[in-house]
Protein backbone atom coordinates (compact mmCIF):
# COMPACT_ATOMS: atom_id res chain seq x y z
CA UNK A 1 0.00 0.00 0.00
CA UNK A 2 2.91 2.36 0.63
CA UNK A 3 3.90 2.28 -3.06
CA UNK A 4 0.32 3.03 -4.11
CA UNK A 5 0.12 5.91 -1.63
CA UNK A 6 3.41 7.36 -2.89
CA UNK A 7 2.19 7.07 -6.48
CA UNK A 8 -1.03 8.89 -5.56
CA UNK A 9 0.92 11.68 -3.85
CA UNK A 10 3.12 12.00 -6.93
CA UNK A 11 0.10 12.22 -9.24
CA UNK A 12 -1.55 14.77 -6.99
CA UNK A 13 1.56 16.94 -6.77
CA UNK A 14 1.98 16.72 -10.53
CA UNK A 15 -1.58 17.94 -11.06
CA UNK A 16 -1.09 20.79 -8.60
CA UNK A 17 2.12 21.99 -10.22
CA UNK A 18 0.66 21.65 -13.72
CA UNK A 19 -2.41 23.67 -12.71
CA UNK A 20 -0.21 26.47 -11.38
CA UNK A 21 1.76 26.55 -14.63
CA UNK A 22 -1.33 26.48 -16.86
CA UNK A 23 -3.22 29.15 -14.89
CA UNK A 24 -0.24 31.49 -14.99
CA UNK A 25 0.55 30.74 -18.62
CA UNK A 26 -2.96 31.33 -19.92
CA UNK A 27 -2.98 34.99 -18.90
CA UNK A 28 0.58 35.56 -20.11
CA UNK A 29 -0.44 34.07 -23.44
CA UNK A 30 -3.06 36.82 -23.90
CA UNK A 31 -0.37 39.49 -23.59
CA UNK A 32 1.97 37.54 -25.87
CA UNK A 33 -0.73 37.03 -28.53
CA UNK A 34 -1.63 40.72 -28.50
CA UNK A 35 2.00 41.84 -28.35
CA UNK A 36 4.35 42.98 -31.08
CA UNK A 37 4.13 39.65 -32.90
CA UNK A 38 0.35 39.91 -33.40
CA UNK A 39 -0.46 37.72 -36.38
CA UNK A 40 -1.95 39.62 -39.34
CA UNK A 41 -4.90 37.20 -39.54
CA UNK A 42 -5.77 37.85 -35.92
CA UNK A 43 -5.18 41.59 -36.30
CA UNK A 44 -7.67 41.61 -39.18
CA UNK A 45 -10.33 39.76 -37.20
CA UNK A 46 -9.83 41.91 -34.11
CA UNK A 47 -9.69 45.21 -36.06
CA UNK A 48 -13.33 46.17 -35.30
CA UNK A 49 -12.56 46.04 -31.56
CA UNK A 50 -10.59 48.74 -29.76
CA UNK A 51 -7.26 47.46 -28.33
CA UNK A 52 -8.49 47.32 -24.71
CA UNK A 53 -11.62 45.36 -25.72
CA UNK A 54 -9.41 42.81 -27.47
CA UNK A 55 -7.49 42.21 -24.28
CA UNK A 56 -10.69 41.94 -22.19
CA UNK A 57 -12.23 39.37 -24.56
CA UNK A 58 -9.08 37.22 -24.68
CA UNK A 59 -8.59 37.44 -20.90
CA UNK A 60 -12.21 36.37 -20.46
CA UNK A 61 -11.52 33.32 -22.65
CA UNK A 62 -8.42 32.56 -20.54
CA UNK A 63 -10.48 32.96 -17.36
CA UNK A 64 -13.16 30.58 -18.62
CA UNK A 65 -10.49 28.06 -19.56
CA UNK A 66 -8.96 28.35 -16.09
CA UNK A 67 -12.37 28.04 -14.45
CA UNK A 68 -13.01 24.82 -16.35
CA UNK A 69 -9.53 23.50 -15.48
CA UNK A 70 -9.92 24.23 -11.77
CA UNK A 71 -13.37 22.61 -11.77
CA UNK A 72 -11.96 19.45 -13.33
CA UNK A 73 -8.94 19.61 -11.01
CA UNK A 74 -11.23 19.83 -7.98
CA UNK A 75 -12.99 16.62 -8.96
CA UNK A 76 -9.67 14.88 -9.59
CA UNK A 77 -8.34 16.07 -6.24
CA UNK A 78 -11.41 14.78 -4.42
CA UNK A 79 -10.93 11.36 -6.01
CA UNK A 80 -7.19 11.38 -5.32
CA UNK A 81 -7.75 12.57 -1.75
CA UNK A 82 -10.26 9.86 -0.88
CA UNK A 83 -8.11 7.21 -2.57
CA UNK A 84 -4.99 8.43 -0.75
CA UNK A 85 -6.77 8.33 2.62
CA UNK A 86 -7.80 4.74 1.92
CA UNK A 87 -4.26 3.84 0.83
CA UNK A 88 -2.78 5.47 3.96
CA UNK A 89 -5.26 4.01 6.42
CA UNK A 90 -2.95 1.22 7.58
CA UNK A 91 0.32 3.10 7.15
CA UNK A 92 0.14 4.71 10.55
CA UNK A 93 -1.47 7.71 12.16
CA UNK A 94 0.76 10.40 10.62
CA UNK A 95 0.41 9.49 6.93
CA UNK A 96 -3.33 9.00 7.48
CA UNK A 97 -3.67 12.36 9.29
CA UNK A 98 -1.68 14.19 6.60
CA UNK A 99 -3.76 12.62 3.81
CA UNK A 100 -7.00 13.48 5.65
CA UNK A 101 -5.78 17.05 6.19
CA UNK A 102 -4.99 17.46 2.48
CA UNK A 103 -8.46 16.14 1.65
CA UNK A 104 -10.03 18.63 4.09
CA UNK A 105 -8.18 21.46 2.32
CA UNK A 106 -9.64 20.27 -1.00
CA UNK A 107 -13.14 20.20 0.48
CA UNK A 108 -12.70 23.79 1.73
CA UNK A 109 -11.55 24.82 -1.75
CA UNK A 110 -14.37 22.95 -3.51
CA UNK A 111 -17.14 24.04 -1.15
CA UNK A 112 -16.07 27.57 -0.29
CA UNK A 113 -13.20 29.27 -2.03
CA UNK A 114 -13.70 27.88 -5.54
CA UNK A 115 -17.38 28.81 -5.96
CA UNK A 116 -16.77 32.28 -4.48
CA UNK A 117 -13.89 32.92 -6.89
CA UNK A 118 -15.96 31.60 -9.79
CA UNK A 119 -18.92 33.90 -9.06
CA UNK A 120 -16.82 36.99 -8.41
CA UNK A 121 -14.49 36.25 -11.33
CA UNK A 122 -17.39 36.20 -13.78
CA UNK A 123 -18.68 39.48 -12.34
CA UNK A 124 -15.36 41.29 -12.70
CA UNK A 125 -14.26 39.89 -16.07
CA UNK A 126 -15.75 42.83 -17.95
CA UNK A 127 -15.38 45.52 -15.30
CA UNK A 128 -13.06 48.38 -16.25
CA UNK A 129 -9.53 48.26 -14.84
CA UNK A 130 -8.40 49.07 -12.28
CA UNK A 131 -11.16 47.23 -10.46
CA UNK A 132 -13.28 49.07 -7.91
CA UNK A 133 -11.48 48.75 -4.56
CA UNK A 134 -14.07 46.51 -2.89
CA UNK A 135 -14.18 43.97 -5.71
CA UNK A 136 -10.43 44.06 -6.24
CA UNK A 137 -9.75 43.49 -2.55
CA UNK A 138 -12.32 40.69 -2.29
CA UNK A 139 -11.00 38.90 -5.37
CA UNK A 140 -7.42 39.35 -4.17
CA UNK A 141 -8.22 37.89 -0.75
CA UNK A 142 -10.07 34.92 -2.25
CA UNK A 143 -7.25 34.29 -4.71
CA UNK A 144 -4.58 34.50 -2.01
CA UNK A 145 -6.65 32.20 0.21
CA UNK A 146 -6.92 29.65 -2.59
CA UNK A 147 -3.20 29.84 -3.32
CA UNK A 148 -2.29 29.48 0.37
CA UNK A 149 -4.62 26.49 0.59
CA UNK A 150 -2.84 24.98 -2.43
CA UNK A 151 0.54 25.56 -0.79
CA UNK A 152 -0.68 24.04 2.49
CA UNK A 153 -2.01 21.05 0.57
CA UNK A 154 1.30 20.64 -1.25
CA UNK A 155 3.16 20.84 2.07
CA UNK A 156 0.91 18.19 3.60
CA UNK A 157 1.45 15.91 0.60
CA UNK A 158 5.23 16.38 0.66
CA UNK A 159 5.27 15.62 4.40
CA UNK A 160 3.17 12.48 3.87
CA UNK A 161 5.45 11.31 1.05
CA UNK A 162 8.56 11.97 3.15
CA UNK A 163 7.14 9.97 6.06
CA UNK A 164 6.11 7.09 3.84
CA UNK A 165 9.38 7.02 1.90
CA UNK A 166 11.62 7.10 4.95
CA UNK A 167 9.86 4.15 6.54
CA UNK A 168 11.06 1.92 3.73
CA UNK A 169 9.22 -0.95 2.02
Amino acid sequence: MRAVALLLVGLWMGLLIASWAVATGSFRTVDRVLGPGLRPELQERLAPLPPEARRVVLRHAASESNRWMFGALSLAELVLGVTLVIACWRLGPWPRALALSALVVVVVQVAGLGPAILRLGRLIDFMPRPLPPAEGRRFGLLHVGYMLADLAKAGLLVAAAWLMARRGP
